[in-house]
């Protein structure tokens, strides 16, 4: 049949319906008007008008405007001059024309909408499939071309048919219970038959539609879930195999150091000793290089996750002396979106600067937002690391140690995206600095993607004490209501864990004195440094603002200080400042002063962070 001669009948037809009603109705008015009757029968006139604003949207209001006009004429005619009768007809006529324009307008947009969809569910690359609940089932009302190519039908043939047809029953019933819970569905992976029995594998999306039905949209995945599945089978293989190239190889190293072992202590020449020496080192390097093989090769193969920086230092084994080294990590509402083997990145380098750092006598562990992402910053006061040496420590193999090693440590890091450098001054301790991408990290209480932490029932393995023997951490928002307690006294000030870190000093299981660093807009201010008057004078104020700024102190901080504070802060690095030096936010806190803070007793500070 050709289709041009098809749409030029149904034209034809609609033309024909426009023409004969539009007479039908203006005859009848005629009528009308020769019998008196001039009320209700006008308004027939909006038929023909609506039907030919909804068949010919770019003319409805030309064509209104003819019929319009063909209803006033007939009433000067018939009516003659009656001015209420001709001016009532006018307004009728302008009232067609609005409504003929209105309808035209709003038809024309509906068939945009309609090609467009149209458009996307016939052409798309995707299977798409328009369903409905029948009561019984749900059945195909149409199915565009790929859809077809898909199920291997002809076009045109999955209509009407039930969805079940192509679909298990079980699997369908437990995808629409979810889509009618969820309104959506994305990804969901299924199965769908074929005519000859055979299924195929899709990746399969939904959304729910007025009148009981749905549009569900697939691709085929069948290529790529064999691929993965031959890929972990053939992964399975290679890791059995290395498992056994491994056990075979530690036992023959293990065989080879009984025997240099033997030998050593049968010959005492000094040559034999000195090549049994060498054949020792050489099992020695094989075995420290299956250990770090062994260690890399999980690398990338589990999803990431996110990974609490406080809890994974905590992880760590103690290491033999420890307790000589202070470890004080300022990281309990951080969290890493990272390859689950970032754990044992934290760990290594803790156990790095314990066991290499020398002199080391503190360890120091923060982090601060960047423009870019967010650095975590280890720091030691040990020894350090020669300047030619920053980059090496992260080569393969570079100072012959077994285990992690630095150079995996940066592999871990790079598969999320972030990266690990050593900024240290030679001499005056190591920093190693991860950096980390702003969708890979959330600080707990920020926001709504960084969950609520429960308060630990105890503390921390590295407990931070300060010399007044308080132990200080810094608040989870859930403690927060303990700082909102002890401020009641000092202007009823309150916390809040969007923008604030408040560290508190604690005595015997009590906070005892709080200090606050709140992130505005422009700058990072100190406040709220308080403790109760029964407490004072024992140093609790210095063991909270201690804390604040060793975990803060790597962005520049500002504060405003009592005069007679000054020295006090000074000792923690901070100095006098200008008030025009303040950043905006900062410096409007204090427009009460209205620019004379020094007579106001107040004096504006600053804190530039530590080189190094």
């Amino acid at each position: 049949m050709d289709l041009s001669s098809v749409i030029r009948t149904r034209d034809v037809l609609w033309d024909a319906l426009i023409i004969a009603t539009a007479a039908a109705v203006l005859l009848v008015n005629l009528f009308g008007l020769l019998n008196g009757i001039a009320i209700v029968i006008p308004h027939l006139l909006y038929i023909p008008v609506v039907i030919a604003a909804y068949r010919y949207p770019r003319y409805g209001g030309v064509i209104a405007v003819g019929i319009g006009a063909a209803y006033l004429l007939m009433i000067v005619i018939v009516g003659g001059s009656v001015a209420a009768l001709v001016g009532e007809a006018f307004v009728r006529a302008c009232v067609l024309v609005v409504i003929g324009t209105l309808v035209g307008w709003l038809s024309f947009r509906l068939r945009e909408q309609e090609s467009l969809y149209r458009g996307l569910f016939e052409h798309s690359e995707s299977g798409s499939l328009l369903v409905r609940n029948t009561g019984t089932g749900w059945t195909i009302e149409a199915a565009n071309w790929r859809a077809a190519e898909l199920l291997h039908r002809k076009n045109g043939e999955l209509n009407g048919a039930p969805l079940t047809g192509i679909w298990d029953r079980v699997k369908e019933e437990e995808f629409f219970g979810r889509l009618s819970r969820d309104g959506a569905v994305y990804a969901a992976e299924t199965t769908f038959t074929l005519p000859d029995e055979k299924s195929f594998t899709v990746l399969l999306s939904a959304a729910a539609l007025p009148g009981k039905r749905a549009i569900l949209t697939f691709v085929d995945i069948t290529d790529r879930v064999r691929a993965e599945e031959a890929l972990k089978i053939a992964n399975d293989k290679l890791n059995l195999l290395s498992r056994i190239s491994a056990d075979h190889i530690h036992y023959s190293v293990d065989q080879i150091l009984d025997v240099a072992d033997a030998a050593d202590a049968q010959y005492q020449d000094a040559g034999i000793r000195g090549h049994i020496d060498r054949i020792r080192t050489l099992a020695w390097t094989i075995a420290r290089r299956l250990f770090l093989s062994e260690s890399y090769k999980n690398l990338g193969t589990s999803p990431p996750v996110w990974i609490g920086v406080q809890r994974a230092f905590a992880s760590a084994r103690p290491v033999p002396d420890a307790g000589a080294v202070s470890v004080r990590i300022w990281a309990e509402r951080l969290e890493v979106y990272a390859d689950p083997l970032f754990s044992d990145v934290l760990v290594h380098l803790l156990e790095n600067s314990l066991r290499h750092g020398g002199t080391v006598k503190n360890i120091v562990v923060t982090y601060h937002e960047t423009g870019d992402g967010l650095d975590i910053m280890l720091t030691d006061d040990g020894t350090g690391i020669p300047i030619e040496k920053k980059e090496r420590i992260f080569e393969y193999d570079s100072g012959g140690q077994a285990g992690l090693g630095l150079f995996i440590c940066r592999q871990i890091v790079e598969v999320t995206g972030m990266t690990i450098r050593e900024t240290g001054a030679p001499g005056r301790g190591a920093r190693f600095i991860i950096h980390v991408p702003p969708e890979r990290y959330r600080i707990e209480g920020t926001g709504d993607d960084a969950p609520q932490l429960p308060v630990p029932p105890a503390p921390g393995r590295y407990t931070v004490r300060h010399a007044t023997g308080v132990t200080v951490k810094e608040l989870l928002s859930a403690e927060f209501p303990l700082a909102d307690a002890l401020w009641i006294d000092y202007h009823k000030t309150t916390g809040d864990p969007r923008t604030d870190r408040i560290f508190a000093a604690f005595l015997d299981g009590q906070a005892v004195s709080v200090a606050r660093c709140r992130r505005h807009a422009d700058g990072h201010e100190v406040d709220g440094v308080f403790t109760p008057v029964d407490r004072r004078g024992h140093g609790y104020a210095n063991a909270a603002v201690w804390g604040l700024v060793e975990a803060c102190g790597c962005d520049v901080l500002y504060m405003h200080s009592v005069r007679n504070l000054d020295r006090f802060y000074g000792n923690y690095g901070f100095v006098p400042i200008d008030e025009k030096e303040l950043p905006p936010t900062i410096r409007e806190r204090y427009a009460w002063a209205q620019g004379e803070m020094e007579g106001s007793n107040v004096l504006p500070m600053k804190r530039e962070p530590e080189k190094g």
